[in-house]
C-alpha cells in the first residue's frame, strides 16, 4: 500500500511537471484543433446530461454525431470520461478543462510507467526515468494531448494493461489478475483501435512464452479471463458492429497521400529529439518540426555500450521485448488507410515505449563498456544524426542548429556523467531528460502549425442566433480567427454555447443522413450548393429543411447561387441581412410541437407530454392511419408505441419514420424511446462474462496448486 501511495505521489509530480512546461511554453497548449470543434463540445453535452442522471446515448443538441454509442470514439462509458464530462459541464474555462484532461491521462500512463519497472525489479528512479519520457512522447505531448481527445486515454489504458501482463509474467497472482481486468476494461472502454490492436499483440506473445515453457494451467486461466473481458467489452461496440451498413467509415487499404506515414528515418534516429524530417499532413509534404519517431538516448547507449549485445538475446525479458519492438516497428509501416486503422504514425508511441524500456532495462540489468573506440562512435552517431536533420531542413537553420549544437553538448555531459559513476546517476538523468522536453518545446512551442487553432471563446455573440424551437443549418463552414458570431462557428461548436445545429462531427458518418445533406471532412464540413439542393427536395410536398425542423440557415453571400437562393426561398424562408455584410440569413418560424416535424392527413399532435434525453412522450390524436416524421436521425435502437402497442419504425431521408400510426386515435400516448438494440443481448453477455470471471478469481487459490 505504501508503495501504492509513493507511486501515486510520482505520478502527480511527473504529470503536474510536464503540465506546467507545456502550459508556460504555449497557454493553449493542450487545446487545439478536434479538442476545440470535436470533443469538448461532446464532452460538455454528455456531462450535463449525467448531471441530470440520465445517460447520453444521444446528444440531442446536434444532428451529426447524435448517437453516442455507435460513435464509439467518444467513449462516454469510460470512468475518467464521465468525470472529465462532469467537469466540462461544470467548469467555464476551456483551457481549464484542456489541462485537467491532460493530467489525467498523464497522471493514469505515469502511474502505470511506474509499475513496468516494478516488473522488471528495475529501482523507483529508473521507473520515474521511464514515466517522465512515456508522458513526453512527441506524438503523444503534440498531437494526442492537445487535439484527439479519444486518443490519451486510449494510449495510458494500453500503458496499464502492457503493466499488467509484464507483472504477470513476473508473479502470475490474483492481484495482477484484477489489475489486467481493470486496465484491459479500461482499454477497451477507451475505444482506441490502436492500443487494442497493441494490447492484442502484447497479450498474444505472453500466451505464446506460456505455451512454450509449458504453463498451461496459467494460459488456461489467462484464456478465461480474458474471454470474459471480451464478453463484458461487447457492450462498447455491438452497437456500431450492427450499425456499420448505416455507416460511411473509409475502411479502404491502401496509402492513400501517405498521409502521416513515418520514414524509416525518423524511427532509426529515435535517440534524437531535434531530429527533424518530412512527413505528409493535411496541409501537404511539409517539413514537421515534431520528432515524431522519438523515444530516448538510452538506446543509443544500449547499443554502443554494451558488452557482447547479442548476448541480451538469451535474457528472456530482453527476448519478449524485442519481438514486441520488431512488431510494432512493422505496425507503424502499416499502409496509411489500413480497414478500420488509420495514420500508421500512429503506433510510433507504442514502439517508443517499449524502446525506451528494452534500453533501459539492458543498461541497468547488464555491464558496459565505455572504451574508446565505443565513445568514439557514440559520438560520432550523434554528429551524423544531428547533421543529417540539419540537411533535411528547408527553413529554420540557424534555429535547429543551435538547439542541434545543445543537444551534443548536453549528451555529451550525460555520457560524462554516466562514465563517472559507472551508472544512471538519477540527478543528472533526469536533468538530461527535461532539458529534451525543452529543446522539442523550444524549435516547436506547441502543435501550432502542424494542427489548426480554431480559436473559440468563453462566450459568443448570439445576436444573430435567430432560431426560437428548431435547429440552425450554418454552411459557412465557420471563419478563420477568432470565433466572435454564430456564423463564425462550425462543427460541433455550436454546442458549446447550446445553441441547436445540425451541424457537428462524426469520424463514422451516416449514409442515411448523406441521402439529405452533402458533408466532408468527417462530416463537420458542408458542400453549400450540393446541401441546399438535396434539403429543397420535398416529401408530400414538405421540404427536407423542414422535416429536419430547421428555422434558420446561414451562409457566406460569395457562396449563394441565385438557383440556392430560389431553392432556399421556395421552402418557404425569407433572407435577412446582419451586421456582417458577407453572410446572409434565412429565417422561417417553426411551430412543430417537440420533434414531430411532419404528420400525415387524420393526424393530430396535442402536445408533448415528456421530453428526456432518450424518451419522448406526445399525446396524439387521429382520424385515419398514417405516418409521423421526427426530426431525428434514424438508429436502429429506436422504438415507438401508441398506447404501449408497438409501431413500426423505418427512416425518410435519414430521418426517424414512424409507420402505420392507428386510426380512430383520441388522446392517445405516442412513446419513442432509445436504447442500444444489441443490448438486449450483449448486457447478458456481460453478465455471463463477470460471472466467469468471478468463478475463475474464486478458484484460483485451488488452481494455484503447481502455478508458481
Amino acid at each position: 500500500m505504501k508503495i501504492n501511495v509513493l507511486d501515486l505521489l510520482y505520478a502527480s509530480i511527473i504529470s503536474l511537471s510536464i503540465l506546467l512546461i507545456c502550459t508556460f511554453s504555449d497557454k493553449n497548449f493542450f487545446f487545439y484543433d478536434d479538442a476545440q470543434h470535436n470533443y469538448l463540445p461532446y464532452l460538455q453535452s454528455a456531462g450535463k446530461i449525467w448531471l441530470k442522471g440520465e445517460i447520453p446515448f444521444m446528444i440531442k443538441n446536434t444532428f451529426i454525431s447524435q448517437n453516442q454509442v455507435v460513435d464509439i470514439d467518444k467513449a462516454i462509458f469510460l470512468p475518467q470520461n464521465i468525470f472529465l464530462s462532469i467537469l466540462a459541464a461544470k467548469i467555464t474555462s476551456f483551457t481549464v478543462v484542456a489541462n485537467i484532461f491532460a493530467f489525467i491521462n498523464m497522471f493514469i500512463m505515469s502511474f502505470f510507467a511506474l509499475k513496468i519497472a516494478n516488473a522488471f525489479s528495475l529501482s523507483k528512479k529508473i521507473g520515474i526515468i521511464i514515466a517522465f519520457l512515456f508522458c513526453m512522447n512527441p506524438v503523444f505531448l503534440y498531437f494526442y494531448l492537445p487535439s484527439w481527445w479519444n486518443v490519451p486515454a486510449g494510449q495510458a489504458w494500453f500503458v496499464g494493461a502492457l503493466a499488467s501482463i509484464l507483472l504477470l509474467r513476473k508473479n502470475f497472482n490474483l492481484r495482477y489478475l484484477i489489475l489486467n481486468i481493470f486496465t484491459v476494461l479500461s482499454l477497451l472502454g477507451a475505444a482506441w483501435p490502436q492500443s487494442i490492436m497493441a494490447y492484442f499483440v502484447v497479450a498474444t506473445f505472453f500466451v505464446f512464452e506460456l505455451l512454450k515453457n509449458k504453463e498451461y494451467k496459467k494460459m488456461y486461466i489467462f484464456f478465461s479471463i480474458s474471454f470474459g473481458i471480451i464478453l463484458i467489452g461487447l457492450n462498447v461496440y455491438s452497437e456500431y458492429i450492427l450499425s456499420l451498413n448505416l455507416l460511411n467509415r473509409d475502411s479502404r487499404f491502401g496509402n492513400f497521400g501517405n498521409l502521416f506515414t513515418p520514414s524509416f528515418n525518423h524511427i532509426f534516429m529515435t535517440f534524437n529529439p531535434v531530429y527533424y524530417n518530412f512527413l505528409s499532413r493535411f496541409q501537404g509534404y511539409l517539413i514537421t518540426y515534431i520528432p515524431i519517431g522519438y523515444s530516448s538516448i538510452y538506446i543509443l547507449f544500449l547499443i554502443c555500450f554494451k558488452k557482447n549485445f547479442w548476448n541480451l538475446l538469451k535474457d528472456k525479458n530482453f527476448k519478449f521485448l524485442s519481438y514486441l519492438v520488431l512488431f510494432f516497428a512493422i505496425l507503424s509501416q502499416l499502409p496509411s488507410n489500413f480497414s478500420q486503422l488509420r495514420y500508421n504514425f500512429r503506433f510510433l508511441p507504442y514502439l517508443s515505449e517499449i524502446l525506451i524500456i528494452i534500453s533501459l532495462y539492458g543498461i541497468n540489468k547488464f555491464e558496459l563498456e565505455f572504451s574508446k573506440k565505443r565513445i568514439q562512435t557514440f559520438i560520432g552517431i550523434l554528429m551524423l544524426s544531428s547533421l543529417l536533420s540539419f540537411f533535411a531542413l528547408e527553413d529554420n537553420f540557424w534555429k535547429v542548429f543551435r538547439v542541434n549544437i545543445i543537444f551534443l553538448i548536453l549528451s555529451v555531459s550525460y555520457l560524462y556523467s554516466f562514465i563517472k559513476n559507472k551508472k544512471m546517476d538519477f540527478l543528472s538523468s533526469i536533468v538530461y531528460t527535461i532539458f529534451m522536453l525543452l529543446l522539442m518545446l523550444f524549435v516547436q512551442k506547441s502543435v501550432d502549425g502542424v494542427l489548426p487553432f480554431p480559436n473559440i471563446k468563453k462566450e459568443i455573440n448570439r445576436e444573430n442566433y435567430f432560431s426560437k424551437t428548431g435547429y440552425l443549418l450554418s454552411l459557412t463552414n465557420g471563419r478563420e480567427g477568432v470565433k466572435e458570431n454564430i456564423e463564425d462557428l462550425y462543427s460541433a461548436q455550436f454546442l458549446l454555447y447550446n445553441i441547436k445545429a445540425i451541424n457537428g462531427y462524426s469520424a463514422i458518418g451516416s449514409r442515411k443522413l448523406e441521402k439529405s445533406m452533402d458533408t466532408y471532412w468527417s462530416q463537420h464540413f458542408f458542400n453549400e450548393e450540393k446541401t441546399v439542393d438535396k434539403m429543397s427536395n420535398r416529401f408530400n410536398g414538405v421540404c427536407y429543411f423542414d422535416l429536419f425542423n430547421i428555422d434558420s440557415i446561414v451562409i457566406y453571400k460569395e457562396k449563394l447561387t441565385e438557383d440556392m437562393r430560389n431553392k432556399i426561398q421556395s421552402c418557404g424562408y425569407s433572407p435577412r441581412e446582419v451586421k456582417a455584410k458577407d453572410v446572409l440569413f434565412f429565417n422561417k418560424p417553426v411551430r412543430n410541437i417537440g420533434n414531430i416535424s411532419y404528420v400525415s392527413d387524420g393526424i393530430k399532435i396535442n402536445k408533448m407530454l415528456e421530453d428526456r434525453n432518450n424518451i419522448e412522450k406526445y399525446s396524439i390524436t387521429s382520424t385515419k392511419s398514417g405516418i409521423i416524421i421526427l426530426s431525428k436521425p434514424y438508429w436502429r435502437g429506436y422504438r415507438a408505441y401508441v398506447n404501449n402497442k408497438k409501431v413500426n419504425i423505418s427512416e425518410e431521408g435519414g430521418l426517424l419514420k414512424l409507420d402505420n400510426i392507428p386510426q380512430n386515435l383520441n388522446n392517445a400516448n405516442l412513446e419513442i424511446k432509445y436504447f442500444p438494440v444489441s443490448w438486449k443481448i450483449t448486457l447478458w453477455l456481460g453478465l455471463i462474462g463477470i460471472i466467469e470471471i468471478f468463478l475463475v478469481l474464486r478458484y484460483l487459490k485451488k488452481w494455484r496448486i503447481g502455478i508458481n
